[in-house]
């Protein structure tokens, strides 16, 4: 008996991960690894200065340091040097990057496999929502990506795992998860500035978690007052836990990025103002003839007179209706910020660049708006596919800049033909659900939340606690991707995080439903 149960311990772990590695194991074999353009060469490639620690979010342009330290040892290229060197003096090999997407492979199955089993125990329902994560093409085309995006899903999976055990512990919670959350949401803010919105995520469940309870227990027990009295009191404590646990997250994430600014002697600040050149398109949206007061206005807010001068600038172009060029309007206006020995002036150039995003941005103009609502409503237009193919884009790339990615030539991914590439991304696998879009996910998700809480009040599971972390989950996507589109035009990639929120949302909603489901065994140990 005790063989027997190890047997069945064994494969409740093991059939899921073998579903888990399928994908993984077809595309390492199938197709070459991918690239987030110049991006993620910057976040591998180039050492510890501004744009790998305030414009990229640092943890991932570490960590992937050393998977390809490794592979860079065993490829007998070059000399052994030291990890802290090689950071310093990245070099890109084939047996590198493939540490690096295999490292990220595993990291996926370990983050799906312990979201799975938070969500059941049984063993199907574990079989079935592997195949389910399995199927989504989203999670296995990032993780075999270099680049930010890929860290940052793979803790996001993580965080909601933690954060759905909080929910279900609920008001009983142990001291580890309040940890692991706090870790998990640190490394999250590291890899994605936009991730600090996970921050309210504990806070607004456990209120809502909160308050459903007592306004429950005051309409059934309308004399004990005093009963009640403790439950809030226990109530505002965990509240509190909650909200000292998000913030000491956000601090912890904080003060790591400034060690890092010393260690590489940069000076800190905000890297806002870059980002939001590339959403200065919704200038456009102003009406041509209130277009120089809309920019005068900006430019009156302004106290630098660089700020001014860019907003000047900015007048003139838009003014000639030439087509907005982001990166050529940084290019040709940071090399008007150098010093009379010819070093450009970067934090010269962020801080004008910062003052005028804060001149342009608040208050957020109805131009503004209205960009940000059309970006939003594209969004929640696309599919699967649309992000995976997004990713083939961005891997092209280096096709046709060379120049920006030097070392990209000698690596597989390169070498092979162009069209070998193109052919890849028309696997069916990454098509698998292309008839379904955001919002028809959206559909399913609400008809599986209210079958939910059919099954909740109708067995009295005590679901309810899981309910509102699954609507809380959802919303906390939404609203990440939606307050990006305030800060750079929409990107198949901004998506993301409402994608992967809101297939992990359906996930948990499965496996309440599952929970009583009747799968082979589970009728007789319900009897036993």
């Amino acid at each position: 008996m005790s063989e027997l149960r190890w047997l069945k311990k064994m494969a409740k772990t093991a059939a899921p991960l073998l579903i888990l590695a399928v994908p993984s194991l077809w595309l390492i074999a199938a197709v070459p690894p991918l690239w987030r353009d110049v991006d993620g060469y910057v976040q591998t490639v180039f050492p510890l200065n501004a744009n790998t620690i305030l414009l990229h979010a640092p943890l991932y342009c570490i960590l992937s340091r050393v998977p390809l330290w490794l592979g860079y040892l065993t490829s007998g290229v070059g000399l052994p040097v030291r990890l802290g060197h090689f950071i310093k003096h990245t070099q890109l090999t084939d047996s590198g990057v493939f540490a690096l997407v295999f490292a990220q492979h595993v990291a996926l199955w370990w983050a799906a496999l312990f979201f799975i089993n938070i969500i059941t125990t049984n063993l199907w329902s574990r079989l079935l929502l592997a195949i389910f994560f399995a199927s989504h093409p989203l999670f296995y085309a990032f993780a075999h990506c270099v680049g930010s995006e890929t860290l940052s899903m793979i803790i996001t999976v993580f965080l909601a795992a933690t954060g759905l055990r909080i929910a279900s512990r609920y008001p009983n919670i142990v001291l580890r998860d309040w940890i692991l959350f706090g870790a998990l949401l640190c490394g999250a803010i590291l890899t994605r500035h936009i991730n600090s919105v996970l921050v309210a995520l504990l806070p607004i469940t456990i209120f809502l978690i909160a308050l459903v309870r007592s306004l429950h227990k005051s309409l059934a027990c309308r004399h004990a007052t005093s009963a009640l009295n403790f439950t809030l009191g226990r109530s505002a404590r965990v509240w509190c836990v909650s909200a000292i646990t998000g913030l000491s997250a956000l601090v912890l994430a904080t003060s790591f990025t400034h060690l890092l600014c010393w260690r590489a002697h940069v000076r800190w600040r905000s890297k806002v103002g870059f980002t939001f050149v590339w959403r200065l398109n919704f200038i456009n949206r102003v009406p041509l003839g209130l277009r120089d007061q809309f920019l005068a206005a900006a430019a009156s807010k302004c106290q630098l007179p660089e700020a001014r001068q860019l907003l000047m600038k900015l007048a003139e172009r838009f003014r000639q209706n030439q087509l907005w060029d982001p990166a050529a309007f940084v290019k040709e206006w940071k090399v008007s910020f150098t010093d009379p020995h010819g070093k450009i002036q970067d934090e010269k150039f962020d801080r004008s660049l910062n003052e005028m995003a804060y001149a342009l941005f608040y208050p957020p103009s109805s131009a503004l708006w209205s960009a940000a609502v059309q970006d939003f409503e594209h969004a929640t237009r696309l599919r699967e596919s649309d992000v995976v193919h997004y990713l083939f884009v961005t891997t092209d790339y280096f096709f046709n800049n060379r120049a920006s990615m030097p070392q990209c030539e000698r690596l597989k991914t390169f070498r092979e033909p162009r069209a070998q590439l193109a052919s890849a991304a028309n696997q069916f696998y990454f098509r698998w659900w292309n008839p379904i879009s955001f919002r028809l996910w959206s559909i399913i998700w609400l008809l599986l939340l209210l079958r939910s809480v059919f099954m909740s009040r109708k067995f009295q599971t005590g679901d309810g606690r899981v309910v509102l972390y699954v609507v809380i989950l959802f919303v906390v996507g939404v609203t990440i991707v939606f307050l990006n589109c305030f800060f750079a035009e929409i990107q198949p990639r901004f998506t993301l995080p409402m994608m992967e929120l809101l297939i992990l949302s359906i996930m948990i909603l499965l496996g309440v439903i599952f929970r009583d489901a009747k799968f082979p065994g589970h009728e007789r140990r319900r009897n036993n």
